[in-house]
C-alpha cells in the first residue's frame, strides 16, 4: 500500500490576497515614514469637494476641503492600527480563556459558555452599539467594546484544539509523569493552536475593520478619520461629490477582500487535506 503525502503549496488565494495586502502595507509604511503618525490634513474651505485629478489633488477633496488621499491615508493608519490592537488582544484573551475552560476550571467554563452564547446569539454590531452607549465615544471605549465582541471566537477555537490535544497519547503520558500545566501548554498545546488561530486571526482583522467602520458610520467611532466616519460624511454630498463615497468604498472593499482571500489561502496552505 502506498500513502499519498500532502504537500503545502502557496495557492493563488494567498498570492492575490498577499499582493493586494502588500500594496496597503507599503502605502501605510510609506505614509508613516514621510508624515509620521500624528499628521493632521490641512483644511482649505475654498477647496471643498474638488474632483479627482483636479488642482493637484489625485483623489479630490472632501467636504472640509482636505485632500482625500491624505484623509484616507490617516484613516488607513488608524484602521490598521486599531484592528491589529483589537485582534491581538482578543486572540491572547481567547487563547488563555479557551485553555482554562478546556482543562475544566468550572468557573471559567461557565462564564465562557454564557458570554460566548450571548455574543453568538445576538449580532455583534448590536452588542457593540450597546457597549459603546455605556462606555462612551472614546478610543479606549471602542477598543474594549470590540475586544468584548471578538474574543469568544478565539476562545472557542482554542478550547476545541486544546481538548483535542489533551486527548493525545503523548500529552496524557506527559501529564502522568508530572509535567506542569504551563510547560505542557507552552510546548505541546500552543504550537497546535497557532495554525488554526492564525487563520481566524487574519479573518478576524477584516471583521474588526467592518465593525469599526460600522460604528464610525453610525457616529459611535473614536476618530473622524475612520473610514466609516468618512463614508458618513460623504453621504451628505453623495450627489454633489460621489467620488468620496466611491473611492472610500473601493479602498475598504479591497482591504477586506484581500484579507479574506489571504485567510482562505492560508487555511488551504496550513491544511492541504481541506482542499479538494
Amino acid at each position: 500500500m502506498s500513502s499519498k503525502k500532502h504537500t503545502r503549496r502557496i495557492n493563488k488565494e494567498m498570492i492575490i490576497g498577499g499582493a493586494i495586502l502588500s500594496l496597503y502595507i507599503l502605502w501605510a509604511f510609506g505614509w508613516l515614514m514621510t508624515h509620521g503618525g500624528s499628521y493632521i490634513p490641512e483644511s482649505i474651505i475654498s477647496h471643498e469637494l474638488f474632483s479627482p485629478f483636479s488642482h493637484d489633488y489625485i483623489l479630490g477633496t472632501d467636504i472640509n476641503g482636505r485632500s482625500l488621499f491624505k484623509v484616507l491615508s490617516v484613516g488607513l493608519i488608524y484602521t490598521v492600527g486599531i484592528s491589529l490592537l483589537i485582534s491581538i488582544s482578543s486572540c491572547v484573551i481567547g487563547i488563555v480563556i479557551g485553555y482554562l475552560s478546556a482543562i475544566r476550571i468550572k468557573f471559567i467554563s461557565e462564564i465562557m459558555d454564557m458570554l460566548t452564547n450571548l455574543i453568538f446569539i445576538f449580532p455583534s454590531i448590536l452588542l457593540a452599539i450597546l457597549v459603546m452607549s455605556f462606555s462612551g465615544q472614546s478610543f479606549s471605549g471602542l477598543v474594549l467594546c470590540l475586544i468584548f465582541t471578538s474574543w469568544p471566537g478565539y476562545a472557542r477555537i482554542a478550547r476545541g484544539e486544546t481538548m483535542r490535544v489533551l486527548n493525545l497519547g503523548y500529552v496524557e503520558s506527559a501529564r502522568a509523569i508530572g509535567v506542569g500545566e504551563f510547560r505542557l501548554f507552552y510546548k505541546s498545546i500552543l504550537p497546535s493552536i497557532i495554525p488554526v488561530i492564525s487563520i481566524h486571526f487574519v479573518l478576524g482583522i477584516s471583521g474588526v475593520i467592518i465593525s469599526e467602520a460600522s460604528l464610525g458610520f453610525l457616529g459611535l467611532g473614536a476618530s473622524e478619520y475612520s473610514w466609516g466616519a468618512i463614508l458618513a460624511m460623504a453621504k451628505l454630498v453623495l450627489l454633489e461629490a460621489p467620488h468620496v463615497v466611491i473611492v472610500t468604498s473601493l479602498l475598504m472593499t479591497g482591504l477586506i477582500i484581500s484579507l479574506n482571500l489571504f485567510s482562505d489561502g492560508l487555511r488551504d496552505y496550513l491544511d492541504p487535506k481541506l482542499k479538494n
